[in-house]
C-alpha cells in the first residue's frame, strides 16, 4: 500500500514538471471518469478562450486508461461550438496500441497516459470561446477502465524553411 502511494505521488509530481514549464500550451484540462466507467451520458466539457485567430493549433484528446482496458482504440463524438454559436460534431477514432498489444503513450503503473492529435494545424477563425465535447462512441456502455479524459490545444510548432 506504501509503495502504491508512493508511486502515485511520484507519478503527479512528474506529470506536474513536465506541464508546467510549457510556453506552447494554451489550454489542457484532464477529467476524471467516476468508478473508471465512462458512460454515453457522461459528456466531458472543455472551454478554449481564443484570442489569436493567426496562429496554428494542435488539439489532442488526453486519455488516461488502465492496462486491462479491453480495447485496440477508442471512438468518441467531437463537438466544437464556436463563439458565433455554430456547432460542428465529428466521429474520431483513437488508437491506443499497436497491432502486437503494445500499449501507446506513457505507462507507469496501471495507468497509460495517451496524447491522440486530432487536428494539426487547426486555425481558429474567430476569437472567443469555443466550447468542445467529448462523448464516448464504443458499443459498450459504460466503457469500462478509462480513468480520464481530457484536452491539449497547443501552438503548433513552425515548420523549418526547406522541408
Amino acid at each position: 500500500m506504501k509503495n502504491k502511494a508512493i508511486l502515485v505521488i511520484l507519478s503527479a509530481l512528474t506529470l506536474i514538471c513536465i506541464t508546467s514549464c510549457d510556453p506552447n500550451r494554451l489550454y489542457e484540462t484532464n477529467t476524471q471518469v467516476a468508478d473508471q466507467k465512462w458512460t454515453y451520458e457522461d459528456v466531458k466539457t472543455y472551454t478554449v478562450d481564443v484570442a489569436d485567430t493567426t496562429t496554428c493549433y494542435n488539439i489532442y484528446i488526453n486519455i488516461r486508461h488502465s492496462f486491462q482496458f479491453e480495447w485496440r482504440n477508442l471512438y468518441v463524438q467531437v463537438g466544437t461550438q464556436m463563439p458565433d454559436g455554430r456547432k460542428i460534431e465529428k466521429r474520431v477514432n483513437l488508437p491506443l496500441c499497436e497491432s502486437d498489444g503494445k500499449w501507446y503513450g506513457s505507462c507507469l503503473g496501471d495507468n497509460c497516459d495517451v496524447p491522440v492529435m486530432i487536428q494539426h494545424d487547426a486555425k481558429f477563425p474567430q476569437p472567443g470561446k469555443y466550447t468542445f465535447t467529448i462523448r464516448q462512441d464504443m458499443r459498450a456502455n459504460p466503457l469500462v477502465n478509462i480513468k480520464s479524459v481530457g484536452l491539449r490545444v497547443e501552438k503548433a510548432k513552425a515548420a523549418k524553411v526547406g522541408q
